[in-house]
């Protein structure tokens, strides 16, 4: 399975970190250069990010580091798409990898089409389908997500790879929105269990290279105008995902 692996040129020693690991498991990989956010020039944000419906969506401007992070992936998928790679695996160079990694990747590969539009999440996930679960290899299974977190490593498949970057791109969300992209029948959102994928906490919290910036202040009307906002785009956005599933919208 092809792997990509998202680093800052910069951050030497996650990424000395992360081909460590990878070599020993005799995985193969390409590292793929993080977009850092910061660096993109006015234009370039007009062009790669609609700031109006990530308000919506997310109740709140992106940060540089979240825009780059969220260009980071979507580059990725276009290469999958564009290079027909028909599975590949996604990681952050802040993965801390499991030695079951390799059967594991393996067994998705023999068990499932390139051709289904499906994610496999191999790190934290928040609830999962249990009665619909199926084994995968060893004690391992899969099942459907409801809700989940986290980039660090995940599997997508080509028509997944196309899917993902018409969805996304120009950003409207942060990387992770895998209850937004399973709500709207995007793609099949599945987690591996038990999780195979964890993150190196011993790095300081980045996102494409930059520390979390701290949440702007605003005064009590603000916050609940915001509140308000967010929640009107939320029953918005559900309502949208209703219709998508009965047909009514494509």
């Amino acid at each position: 399975m092809q792997i990509f692996v998202i680093n800052l040129p910069e951050d030497v020693e996650r990424r000395r970190a992360i081909e460590g690991q990878l070599q020993r498991l005799g995985l193969p990989y390409e590292v793929f250069p993080a977009i850092k956010g910061a660096l993109l020039s006015s234009e370039e944000r007009r062009r790669h990010y609609d700031e109006k419906w990530f308000i919506r969506n997310e109740g709140r401007s992106a940060r540089l580091g979240e825009l780059g992070c969220a260009l980071s992936h979507i580059e990725i998928y276009r290469l999958v798409a564009e290079r027909g790679i028909p599975h590949a695996l996604i990681l952050e160079d802040d993965s801390w990898l499991n030695p079951n990694l390799p059967q594991l990747l393996q067994a998705i590969e023999k068990g499932y089409s390139s051709r289904e539009r499906n994610v496999f999440l191999l790190t934290w996930f928040s609830a999962i389908f249990v009665r619909k679960r199926r084994a995968l290899w060893s004690a391992y299974h899969v099942a459907m997500v409801k809700s989940a977190v986290c980039t660090h490593g995940y599997v997508v498949s080509n028509a997944a790879a196309e899917a993902l970057t018409k969805a996304l791109y120009p950003v409207r969300h942060l990387a992770d929105c895998w209850g937004w992209l399973r709500r709207h029948r995007v793609v099949n959102v599945l987690a591996v269990f038990p999780t195979c994928i964890t993150a190196d906490l011993s790095y300081a919290v980045r996102t494409s290279g930059e520390l979390a910036e701290a949440p702007s202040r605003h005064s009590r009307a603000g916050r609940l105008m915001r509140k308000a906002h967010r929640i009107f785009w939320w029953v918005v956005d559900h309502l949208m995902a209703v219709f998508r599933r009965a047909g009514v919208v494509s």
